[in-house]
């Protein structure tokens, strides 16, 4: 696992002001986390010599440690910042969607200034934190013909279905075969969520259900709406921690790693439109 260390950023930099004048169509979504880790810990001692030599005795204990948003987001800021971090102490971190390419992005938010972090997250945040889980997973992308119900009923063709959203379309015109996903409401997925910073790493297979909201928003006239997906999330994986100290020492203490499953929550909340620029 690599070590990431952004040292060109700045306080300034790190500030990217919504107050630039410049204005966006943006969902804004704050992420909640939630996750406990198991780790061993080893205790060594020595018996008293027996008729063959003395003994060495160990006792393994299992020690749980929680990580929540909070923790997830100091240990962003302190590879960001280093000893600047607490810049971005008090701050939310949320998901945010361009509703008018789709392309979408993670970042710290406090007030009206944001810093993107979505390089923390690889790839793993895109598609709704979809990404990749095709080609494991190909079930997802089945298209299911054969039924009267899974067919339209004005050309006979089959409906592209994706086994794990559903919900409820409703469409004005029953002739219209063309949109499929616009009017679902609610979703059921396969999610996958990768996290790295020098203090805290996890990857995790996440399953659960959640709702769409339609998000919109006028800006200088012009009508913005995109569906966006809502999730709460179950999920199970592996972390990789530095369990040397709660504020993760920039370099005072020697840090301490440990490894182990893990397990909790993660869920992207309701939507919300705005103007600040976003990915």
């Amino acid at each position: 696992m690599n070590k990431i260390r952004n040292s060109f950023f700045v306080a300034g930099a790190a500030l990217a002001l919504a107050s630039s004048g410049l204005h966006a169509q943006t969902s804004i979504q704050r992420i909640g986390i939630s996750l406990v880790g198991e780790y061993q810990t080893n205790t060594f001692y020595t018996n008293a010599a027996y008729p063959d030599g003395p003994w060495t005795s160990e006792f393994a204990y299992i020690r749980p440690v929680l990580v929540t948003t909070a923790n997830v987001i100091r240990a962003m800021a302190v590879d960001m910042l280093g000893t600047n971090y607490t810049i971005w102490n008090g701050s939310e971190l949320v998901r945010e969607v361009n509703l008018t390419n789709g392309s979408e992005g993670i970042f710290l938010r406090k007030g009206n200034n944001q810093t993107n972090v979505s390089s923390f997250f690889g790839g793993s945040y895109s598609n709704n934190f979809m990404a990749g889980l095709s080609n494991a997973f190909p079930a997802l992308t089945n298209n299911i013909s054969g039924l009267s119900t899974n067919v339209y009923p004005t050309t006979n063709t089959p409906i592209p279905q994706t086994l794990l959203y559903h919900g409820w379309l409703r469409r004005p015109d029953p002739t219209d075969t063309t949109n499929t996903t616009n009017d679902f409401v609610s979703t059921g997925g396969l999610y996958f969520i990768s996290f790295n910073t020098t203090n805290i790493k996890f990857n995790l297979v996440a399953v659960g259900d959640g709702s769409v909201t339609k998000v919109t928003g006028h800006v200088d006239g012009t009508l913005y709406e995109t569906n966006i997906d809502s999730e709460y999330l179950g999920t199970a994986g592996t972390f990789y921690l530095n369990t040397a100290s709660n504020i993760y020492d920039t370099g005072t203490n020697l840090p301490t790693y440990y490894t182990g499953p893990m397990r909790g929550t993660f869920n992207t909340g309701k939507p919300s439109f705005s103007t600040i620029p976003g990915p």
